[in-house]
């Protein structure tokens, strides 16, 4: 008695064992959808750090602009006074207005400075250069305001429209061309983002669909070719050797091995019926 239970819990233990392996299989490939994942937000975090780099280089261009446009018509408004006493004079308050200019440009070129990482596109580096060299020509040429002392306001005012203006808008087209550098790799980066998403998510949804669709398709074509037929097959032999019952299983596998057994097991039954009304 206690073979024939050892004999039906070996028979049910093939469909554990069958289940339990497609349960790793599936693990497996749950496991791999999560690495993908995780490498996504990955990429994710660092490109997010890049779209926050390039936003903050645009909001620092945009500081530069904004500043060099009011230091510079607060120059044409003080060329356009009457009693004008120079862009630059010692001590007096066109000089604090330098000073704090000059303090305020730096200021913000440094904090452009350390927002570049080894991301930051080489145009973008350029372009910071090239806005150094022009601010520099720039506050050269604002120098030459103190020899306008004196002069009357048409003087000044061409000094200042055919000498200062063309270096100020040099300055200025360098401050948007490096505006436009960050702003370009702004939507570089968020492409990115998208294109990383969908390039890293779709895979990982794919393999997941894909390995479940498998998984449940071989686990079902072993059950039904397979596991079932053994469980048939052992039942009808449990039921001659225990209630003499007629062996009436059928295995419909078109001839396959276990078909095959089957067709011997009604075989090895019939004869030993037979045997036994001989005896």
């Amino acid at each position: 008695m206690k073979s024939k239970k050892a004999e039906k819990r070996r028979v049910r233990s093939i469909k554990r064992k069958v289940g339990a392996g497609f349960t790793v299989l599936a693990f497996i490939l749950f496991f791999s959808s999560i690495v993908s994942l995780f490498e996504y937000a990955r990429m994710n975090r660092v490109l997010t750090q890049q779209i926050s780099e390039n936003v903050n280089s645009v909001n620092i261009a945009r500081d530069l602009i904004m500043l060099t446009e009011d230091y510079n018509m607060g120059v044409l408004d003080a060329m356009s006074e009457p009693d004008y006493e120079g862009a630059i004079v010692t001590g007096g308050p066109a000089d604090a207005a330098n000073a704090e200019f000059i303090k305020e440009f730096d200021k913000t070129m440094e904090d452009m400075r350390r927002s570049f990482t080894q991301s930051t596109s080489f145009k973008e580096k350029n372009y910071a250069d090239s806005v150094l060299l022009a601010y520099t020509a720039y506050m050269q040429v604002l120098r030459e305001s103190v020899d306008m002392q004196g002069a009357g306001f048409q003087e000044r005012q061409d000094w200042y429209f055919d000498r200062l203006q063309p270096f100020y808008m040099k300055l200025r087209n360098y401050i948007r061309n490096l505006t436009n550098a960050s702003q370009q790799a702004l939507v570089a980066n968020s492409q990115k983002v998208d294109e990383t998403f969908y390039r890293s998510i779709t895979p990982a949804i794919a393999s997941v669909v894909v390995g479940l669709l498998v998984v449940m398709l071989f686990n079902y074509f072993l059950n039904f070719y397979l596991i079932n037929p053994l469980i048939k097959i052992n039942k009808g032999i449990i039921g001659y050797r225990n209630f003499r019952k007629d062996y009436t299983v059928e295995v419909d596998n078109n001839g396959d091995e276990l078909d095959q057994l089957n067709d011997n097991v009604r075989f090895i039954i019939e004869d030993h019926k037979a045997a036994e009304k001989e005896a």
